[in-house]
């Protein structure tokens, strides 16, 4: 038996318009899956949403995601260059490569950095996000957690992770 819950969203970046969404079902009996059991309690479904009103926006992610990608290619490329010529250097030369080679493998770090935030901000992996009614976007897989009290007198709410959950379709009411 399953009780009705409820369902939240909190902006997450403003930028992408990035939500958390988080909704829950009361299970009073309990619930019991493969070799999973949970007491009676209210299991949470965590999740994230993007509100992608305006495509446009996601296209120039896109844009700027390839161009990251592109940019630490070739610094990569580069690298390969210097590590080959260094053979061949003497050690005045391997010095002065060397210089470049740190400020590469720097440029290429921020790079790397700036791409993890693009990726974790908008939903560029097709394969891992739904459309949704209303043009959101949803996150594929979310994870199903539970919430224990822990801390001093049970006051630091902590949520354990017990599996995840996967958006297949949508359907909006005809």
């Amino acid at each position: 038996k399953v009780l009705p819950g409820a369902y939240g969203c909190q902006i997450q970046q403003v930028q992408s318009q990035q939500y958390a969404l988080r909704f829950f079902m009361d299970c009073p009996d309990g619930a019991t899956r493969n070799d999973v059991e949970l007491p009676a309690e209210r299991i949470y479904f965590l999740s994230s949403c993007w509100n992608v009103e305006d495509e446009r926006v996601l296209t120039r992610a896109v844009k700027r995601q390839k161009e990251m990608e592109e940019t630490i290619h070739e610094i990569t490329q580069q690298l390969d260059i210097i590590e080959k010529e260094q053979q061949d250097n003497n050690l005045f030369q391997k010095a002065l490569k060397f210089r470049e080679s740190v400020d590469l493998v720097e440029k290429r770090g921020k790079l790397k950095l700036q791409l993890q935030e693009l990726e974790q901000a908008y939903p560029l992996q097709s394969g891992s996000v739904i459309r949704g009614p209303n043009n959101i976007m949803f996150a594929k897989e979310g994870v199903i957690a539970v919430k224990r009290l822990r801390g001093a007198m049970g006051t630091r709410e902590q949520y354990h992770w017990i599996g995840t959950f996967t958006y297949n379709e949508f359907f909006e009411d005809e």
